[in-house]
């Protein structure tokens, strides 16, 4: 094969440089009161929520979209959300899962910045009742879980993504 002199100087260049700039890539992991006062941080802030998306339209009959948004830590960590469905009890005058109700893991990726967003739709049989969201929103690193926060859905977000219509952001949602 044969290589151009200017060709190999650059080739040669970029992998005398690779390495350092590898190293520079791995940020040092964070302290355990870093990791406390991203959590912290995290709770509080106005990117953590959960919402009803989809409330049985014309296009989604007899269905509950679900959906939650959270803020990455400002180090990699694992970002994952838990949906779970609660019923209204009219006796009770409260909320209660639903029994029997397969809570659905959605495994948002790793970041370390931003806020991402994620859900599901679930379908109800007809007179279901009045319903609402519950997200558990975990972070974990390295296998191991940092911290959980879980929010029931709340209305008024915006910027929701694949809601229908475009901009539904409620806090709960009746299937008649």
């Amino acid at each position: 094969m044969l290589v151009r002199p200017a060709t190999f100087l650059v080739l040669a260049g970029v992998l005398a440089t690779a390495p350092s700039a590898l190293a520079q890539a791995a940020p040092p992991n964070p302290t355990p009161s870093q990791i406390q006062r991203a959590l912290k941080d995290a709770a509080r802030s106005p990117n953590l929520w959960a919402t009803v998306n989809i409330c049985n339209t014309r296009r989604y009959r007899d269905k509950l979209g679900i959906r939650g948004q959270m803020p990455a830590l400002g180090f990699p960590s694992r970002l994952t959300m838990t949906i779970g469905v609660d019923y209204w009890v009219s006796t009770q005058k409260q909320f209660k899962p639903i029994p029997g109700f397969k809570k659905l893991l959605v495994v948002l990726g790793t970041f370390s910045s931003g806020a991402q967003q994620g859900g599901s739709t679930f379908t109800f049989m007809p007179h279901a009742g009045l319903l609402r969201g519950r997200v558990t929103f975990e972070y974990k690193r390295a296998g191991k879980t940092l911290g959980s926060i879980t929010r029931e859905t709340t209305g008024n977000h915006r910027h929701v993504d694949q809601a229908h219509p475009p901009g539904h952001s409620s806090a709960t949602c009746t299937i008649p």
